[in-house]
């Protein structure tokens, strides 16, 4: 979902804006505006009030202090950590100012490191001034998400563009009617001097002031030039803001301080904008104020909405709100995998032992088996080995086919008339199939067999002529002594 931002800045009597579109990946620029306050009007209200609905529907709103309530100052601090910064910086701030901060709120940017340092950019505004301009922006229904400092978002948009071949230093002017700010950028990008003059480059009809007029402002640059010239070799001077768009002023500083004046749009700033190009001249800051709301890389601005001025709104397209449900809802279905998985795992491991434990045991009778179908391949093995055992007359106690044999064989007389076509043999009886030569015979078997003690009921179940008129087709069934009835 595309989020819609709009940076607000307030000069004099006049409110500038830029706004920009933002998605997940992408951020393009959809327009500036600027406009005035009626002279009916008490204050800026009402012009902020017909810009939100020039501007349409908006999403985040950031907005930059006037640089004149502002006390800055660049320190260089021993460490890192940035909890120490949070706790350090107000100090630190206060040796450099000649009155407390206990009525001011403080924030800062740490705008470089080096040698273990921190370079740390930390401003201070009074709180009944940043508490005024809240309620400034309430009255036309928008709530900041951010309150920054104007200055430091130019310099950091500098900063970021592509500045030729070679990197240069930059001295960025920024000039109105009522006030002009310098902003020093070095080589890498880093701030390394911002200061507020009261007073303008440029008169309230538009037009250039003179030499004369422009005195001021001129010393103070080429001291702030002169204060840091040995940290840089080169400088280029960029006019920005309302000032930037008049070319008399640029001829000015060239002329006054020998250097090289350059307007803002000499710059790529494609690594950070896509599609329309950003308008460097009187919405510059603007423009650079949308820079903190980058998809990547957002740019590190201050902002004073921290403390009892921190933003409580809602932004649409927003889900800081639900990032620690998301989270606590993320850590139990870790846990809820993690359990199951162990669960599984446990499991498995312990699958893994019975069969190698089946393997084991049946490896020597079945050699490489599958453990799951182990039991059927034992079962059907044992039945086939007590059938061939039971055929050799191993595995009976008694009554063995070998022994069955003997007592039928030991029991007929030599030459006894009858043929045996079939036997059968099972725990309980014999049963004798064959052809004798009159039905007497078959009766004499039978005696026999009863006198060899080793049978107990004997039948003859059939008993009939045969195909061959002198043969009887019989049927006998013999059971052993110590069974119950023949089976059949």
């Amino acid at each position: 979902m595309a989020q819609r931002i709009l940076a607000l800045q307030l000069i004099g009597d006049r409110v500038r804006a830029a706004s920009a579109e933002r998605s997940w990946n992408s951020f393009q620029l959809t327009g500036v505006f600027e406009k005035e306050r009626a002279p009916d009007e008490p204050d800026l209200s009402g012009a902020l009030s017909r810009l939100a609905v020039e501007a349409g529907e908006i999403d985040i709103v950031i907005s930059a202090l006037p640089s004149d309530q502002v006390a800055k100052r660049l320190l260089e601090l021993p460490f890192k950590d940035g909890r120490r910064l949070h706790q350090v910086v107000p100090f630190a701030l206060e040796e450099h100012l000649p009155f407390p901060v206990d009525n001011g709120a403080v924030a800062f940017s740490r705008v470089g490191q080096r040698d273990g340092h921190s370079l740390v950019m930390a401003a201070m505004v009074r709180k009944t001034d940043l508490q005024q301009h809240i309620d400034l922006l309430a009255k036309a229904g928008l709530d900041p998400k951010m309150v920054t400092l104007a200055p430091l978002a130019l310099a950091a948009l500098i900063g970021r563009a592509r500045n030729g071949a070679v990197p240069t230093a930059h001295m960025v002017v920024e000039g109105d009617d009522c006030s002009t700010t310098l902003v020093l950028v070095d080589e890498s990008g880093t701030p390394r001097a911002l200061r507020s003059i009261h007073g303008g480059l440029m008169t309230a009809d538009g037009t250039a002031v003179s030499s004369d007029e422009a005195s001021s402002i001129l010393n103070s640059l080429r001291q702030t030039l002169l204060a840091h010239g040995g940290e840089l070799e080169q400088t280029d001077i960029i006019l920005a803001g309302a000032a930037g768009t008049l070319p008399q002023l640029r001829s000015l500083l060239a002329d006054s301080l020998a250097l090289a004046v350059r307007d803002g749009g000499d710059l790529d700033y494609s690594p950070i904008f896509e599609g329309q190009a950003p308008d460097t001249g009187k919405f510059s800051s603007c423009v650079a104020m949308l820079a903190s709301e980058l998809p990547t890389a957002p740019a590190n601005l201050i902002n004073f909405r921290q403390g009892e001025f921190l933003f409580r709104g809602r932004i649409r397209g927003d889900l800081t709100p639900f990032y620690t449900s998301g989270i606590l809802a993320a850590v139990l279905f870790a846990a809820i995998l993690v359990h199951f998985a162990l669960g599984v795992s446990a499991r498995l491991h312990r699958l893994n032992l019975i069969n190698t434990e089946i393997e084991k045991v049946v490896a020597p009778v079945l050699g490489h088996a599958d453990p799951a179908n182990a039991r059927t391949e034992l079962r059907d093995g044992i039945a086939k080995m007590n059938h061939r055992l039971r055929l050799i007359g191993g595995n009976l106690s008694r009554h063995s086919p070998l022994e069955t044999l003997a007592a039928i064989s030991g029991a007929l007389p030599p030459r006894f008339p009858v043929e045996i076509n079939d036997m059968q043999i099972d725990g309980n009886a014999v049963h004798i199939t064959g052809q004798a030569d009159s039905f007497a015979t078959v009766d004499s078997a039978k005696q026999a067999l009863d006198k060899s003690g080793y049978f107990g009921a004997i039948e003859v179940s059939h008993a009939k002529a045969g195909s061959d008129p002198n043969k009887v087709d019989f049927r006998l069934d013999a059971s052993f002594k110590d069974s119950g009835p023949a089976a059949e």
